[in-house]
């Protein structure tokens, strides 16, 4: 968009020589009946020259162009552009040297086909070979918001075609800005879930609406829409794009930031708003100067909002509110600018009028920055919620002399099988004596070879956990237990290396029964135990099977 921007205002447009450009002073009178355009260009009636237009209210109006003398060809015509402004018709009286007068009429309903990007309007001016002196313009039915006849300019038709495919291309660009956001952010929404995500799509829908139809894009899809009508669309829509970007600032910042009464209060200016640009669009011309005062001043008070919304960002010491500030201050500034020239405490300006779609551009480009700033810190939250959460979860699962299961995840893992489950139950021999006989830290460095050779026996899916004190247990699938010998977990834990060379033997008891309910556990567990017990008595080193609960 920059380069699109630096492109625009070097180009040959605006690179054109003086004598080629021409902007002559509009005079004007308000129409009261009886003047012709002779009258006006006699100099028999007085004429305001004045730079604001808009003092004289809505009506009817003669404007005089004059103080320039330019002569088309029919390979270099010249034309006429003016920006678009509410207006019912406009009568053009082109006067050349040699007296001849020519004229263009153009209504609301027809001014489409003469719609260029930037939403200005061009009137082709008839070649002769005398110089063209004067324009006389007749307009009716004026609303005079913004001026009669705004920003007129004469320039060749050439020079009017380079300027429309530099500004075609801003606009393309926007547009095409516009939408990459768009499907990126659907998809990060899609992801992340987050209210200023889905706020965000809808201002940038809105903006994408609203340079459509002010750029005149809209004009040229619909040839038959009436221009007035383009002009009400206009006003819904940059309501529309202030009320979804107050709607991202809104959910920008972190929860419990912005207190509800601030929040109140922007649900409010927005139902305001959004209820005089309605009035606005529905009402005018009616009290059209009213209107276009209040929808103004609506506006503002939604900007108004953004306001608090800041400053409690900043006393609460929001993360995000240096990005924030960065991405914003300048759309801002542009949107509280237009907002002042509306209300007419600034002289009526081309460029302001013009200004939504660098401001836009600008909001876009540095506020998706700004949401990818955002969305880091959401993912970077995230993540170390899960770790936490995976962490104390670990803990809560985990023997911290081990590092098996506990009994709580043993049974989580256990209980709810549907297939019968055999179990093995392992009890260290003579643990107090090993005790006495190498220390606490000897006895708990056995627990863990104890419970590492337990591990290895056992298939990698099958639950392995220290039930508690010297007890251990294996829980297999009933039809694959036959493959693993207990016999075999016996020898491994006998030979395995201990520490100061001392001799570890366990005594099994194996059980074999439904693991379905905790009932179900209970009395597996019950007759395991069983099977252990004779097991240790007999010695220890061997283990036993329950056998009347297996036949």
């Amino acid at each position: 968009m920059l380069v699109l921007l630096a492109a625009l205002l070097s180009s040959p447009v605006a690179a054109m020589p003086d004598h080629a450009r021409i902007h002559p002073t509009p005079c004007l009178r308000a129409d009261t009946g009886g003047q012709t355009e002779a009258d006006i260009l006699s100099g028999s009636v007085p004429l305001d020259c004045g730079a604001r237009q808009t003092r004289h209210g809505r009506g009817d109006f003669w404007v005089l162009l004059s103080g320039f003398s330019v002569t088309g060809s029919a390979e270099e015509p010249f034309v006429l552009r003016t920006a678009s402004v509410w207006q019912d018709a406009v009568r053009l009286h082109i006067l050349y040297a040699d007296g001849f007068t020519a004229q263009v009429l153009s209504t609301s309903a027809s001014t489409s086909p003469r719609i260029r990007p930037g939403a200005f309007i061009q009137y082709d001016l008839p070649v002769r070979s005398a110089p063209i002196t004067a324009i006389v313009a007749h307009v009716q039915g004026s609303a005079n918001v913004r001026g009669v006849l705004f920003s007129p300019e004469i320039l060749p038709k050439s020079e009017a075609a380079r300027r429309d495919l530099a500004l075609t291309a801003l606009y393309a660009g926007f547009l095409g800005l516009c939408l990459a956001l768009l499907c990126y952010n659907l998809m990060m929404w899609a992801v992340m879930r987050r209210r200023f995500q889905i706020a965000y799509c809808a201002m940038l829908v809105a903006m994408m609406a609203y340079a459509f139809s002010s750029s005149g894009a809209l004009a040229w899809v619909w040839p038959a829409i009436d221009n007035n009508d383009r002009l009400r669309i206009n006003y819904g829509l940059l309501t529309l794009v202030v009320a979804a970007a107050i709607a991202f600032v809104r959910h920008f910042f972190e929860a419990r930031i912005i207190p509800r009464w601030v929040l109140r209060l922007t649900r409010v200016a927005t139902v305001t708003s959004l209820a005089a640009t309605a009035a606005m669009v529905a009402l005018a011309p009616w009290r059209i100067a009213l209107l276009d005062t209040a929808n103004s001043l609506a506006l503002g008070a939604l900007l108004f909002c953004a306001i608090p919304m800041i400053a409690f960002a900043r006393i609460r010491r929001s993360r995000f509110l240096t990005v924030f500030l960065i991405a914003w201050a300048a759309p801002f500034l542009f949107a509280v600018i237009r907002v002042i020239a509306n209300l007419g405490l600034l002289p009526p300006s081309f460029w302001i009028d013009n200004s939504t779609v660098m401001a836009m551009s600008a909001e876009a480009l540095l506020s998706a920055v700004a949401i990818a700033y955002r969305i880091r810190l959401l993912s970077d939250e995230r993540d170390s919620a899960r770790a936490s959460e995976t962490l104390a979860r670990l803990i809560a699962e985990t023997d911290p002399v081990t590092g098996i299961a506990n009994r709580r995840a043993f049974l989580a893992a256990a209980i709810g099988a549907r297939v019968p489950q055999r179990l093995l139950l392992l009890h260290i021999d003579g643990f107090k004596e090993i005790n006495d006989r190498i220390g606490h830290d000897g006895g708990d460095e056995v627990l863990r070879i104890v419970a590492e050779t337990a591990q290895h026996f056992a298939p990698r899916d099958a639950p392995v956990a220290r039930l508690g004190g010297i007890e251990f247990a294996i829980l297999l699938p009933a039809q694959s237990a036959e493959s693993f010998s207990p016999a075999l977990l016996l020898e491994r834990v006998r030979t395995a290396p201990m520490p100061s060379g001392i001799k570890v033997t366990v005594s099994i008891g194996i059980a074999e029964g439904p693991v379905a309910t905790e009932d179900d556990w209970t009395s597996l567990y019950r007759d395991a135990d069983r099977a252990r017990y004779r097991a240790s008595r007999d010695g220890g080193g061997r283990f036993r099977i329950n056998l009347a609960q297996l036949a």
